[in-house]
């Protein structure tokens, strides 16, 4: 019985150090949901045709917009997207996701 007990306490605390990786780091649907901005406000500026460094000026000050609105801090955002780099497989499932949400926009506003 105590053996049983103590595997259990084991286990219960290598599943929570598992957890512990993914602290601070934004869940899928706020990273779907924060590219999906970034990505539509990425081509609103692009398809402005500005020179360069005008773009650049005016894209930063959509990414700060954006990041206040998901409330979320660059550096969250950063380390989110480099854990999801390391995790092909989610960022896989993220990125489907986007491009089926930018897809759907699009369909609904023609």
């Amino acid at each position: 019985m105590k053996k049983g007990l103590f595997f259990l306490i084991i286990l219960a605390a290598v599943s929570c150090i598992g957890d512990k990786a993914a602290d601070g780091i934004m869940n899928k649907e706020a990273m779907v949901s924060y590219l999906v901005d970034l990505h539509l406000a990425e081509a609103g500026v692009s398809n402005l045709r500005l020179p360069p460094d005008t773009s650049e000026y005016i894209f930063k000050a959509f990414e700060v917009e954006l990041l206040e609105k998901h409330n979320i801090s660059d550096s969250t955002f950063l380390l989110s997207y480099n854990y999801y780099l390391e995790h092909p497989d989610e960022l896989q499932e993220i990125y489907t996701a986007v491009v089926d949400s930018i897809s759907l926009k699009q369909s609904l506003e023609r």
